[in-house]
């Protein structure tokens, strides 16, 4: 696995571990990063989401520029921009101190970004999706590669539509939702944390390798079945946000140190085809059948093992004498079909969690079949 790979999933650990059900926040922030992409997180106040940003501003290079404010209904053009040259100003020309702004930024967050004025739109949008800046006679080539946004709530107002839909990656943060997470998360360091920093060779090193990531071409068909679905279904997505999702596939690979996406990297797609709040169940369930990993499909086939083992055993009870030979030939080659699968298993480097449920599985089956022996 390439360091870089390791050093970010170094650093989504840690934050796993240090803040309490928000590993999908952390990921998608991540995928954002590594794909190049905007990030908005949408949840009530006190639910840690500047407090991750904040943790994430800290991993990158020293020489990337960092921007980061909380935007009112009365926040001015000055504050993202830069203040106005007065010697310019003087010549007719309306050119800023970017210095240190939002057009000199690697990485941004906004936080309630959707209080933001009809004067910051233009130039917002402009920055977030061309990465352009019109500053004074020139245009600028902004830095900027990921813009977080945080809100209590929705954009009502139809002129922040644009904005919302500049948001690759929406995810809604909810309260932290069992009580023991919650006992965990009032007992656990509020300190700050110490996480690996990136090097600005080690970010051009993750952008290039994201958009190596090869996309085979039945990637490229399932897309294009779930965007014509998620259409018949009332949900449309934009051509151009279903291609941008090819980008989030990718870094879903990459950060999972494969150079390949796979059908199960469909599963972060749930952040990124919804529009409305009330869409993201249809999204998650018009998905759920291209997310089955392959092992998924293999415990499916193991299941079924268990299931015949259960169906021989009601026509064994029913019988008035029992065949042994026959008993042992039909476990003989219920094992046989399961070893099979289980190597194929093996070969898909399953998780200790499904280790440990495959070594359950497998010794109720053993326990079924001698159990009908004694």
């Amino acid at each position: 696995m390439k360091p870089e790979v390791q050093k970010l999933q170094q650093i989504e650990q840690q934050l796993n571990a240090h803040f309490i059900e928000r590993q999908h926040e952390i990921h998608a922030i991540l995928l954002g990063i590594c794909a190049q992409k905007n990030v908005l997180l949408i949840g009530a106040p006190g639910v840690a989401k500047s407090n991750i940003v904040d943790q994430f501003m800290h991993v990158l290079p020293t020489t990337y520029g960092t921007f980061k404010r909380l935007i009112s209904p009365t926040t001015q053009p000055e504050e993202l921009f830069g203040s106005v040259r007065f010697d310019r100003l003087k010549e007719g020309v309306m050119e800023r101190n970017i210095e240190g702004q939002l057009p000199t930024a690697h990485v941004a967050f906004l936080d309630e970004v959707f209080k933001a004025t009809s004067d910051l739109l233009n130039s917002l949008l402009k920055i977030m999706n061309e990465h352009r800046f019109e500053n004074g006679t020139e245009e600028l080539t902004t830095p900027l590669f990921t813009l977080i946004g945080a809100s209590n709530e929705f954009p009502e107002e139809d002129r922040l539509n644009a904005l919302y839909d500049r948001f690759l990656i929406r995810r809604e943060v909810e309260a932290i939702q069992t009580p023991a997470h919650f006992m965990q998360m009032l007992q656990g360091n509020t300190e700050e944390i110490t996480l690996p920093r990136l090097t600005a060779e080690e970010i051009q090193s993750i952008h290039a390798e994201t958009k190596a990531v090869h996309i085979p071409e039945t990637i490229i068909e399932m897309l294009t079945d779930i965007h014509f679905k998620l259409k018949d279904a009332g949900i449309v997505v934009s051509d151009r946000r279903t291609k941008q999702c090819l980008s989030i596939l990718q870094a879903e690979a990459y950060l999972q140190g494969r150079n390949e996406v796979k059908q199960s990297d469909f599963r972060v797609l749930v952040d990124c085809l919804w529009i409305e709040s009330e869409d993201r169940e249809t999204v998650q369930d018009l998905l759920a059948p291209y997310t089955k990993t392959v092992i998924d499909q293999l415990f499916v086939q193991l299941n079924r093992l268990h299931m015949e083992v259960d169906a021989k055993h009601a026509v064994l009870k029913q019988a008035e004498t029992i065949q042994y030979e026959e008993y042992a030939q039909f476990a003989s080659a219920v094992l046989m079909k399961w070893q099979q699968i289980e190597q194929e298993m093996m070969i898909e480097s399953p998780t200790e969690e499904e280790l440990q449920k495959l070594n359950e599985w497998k010794a109720q089956l053993h326990e079924k079949i001698a159990e009908e022996v004694m």
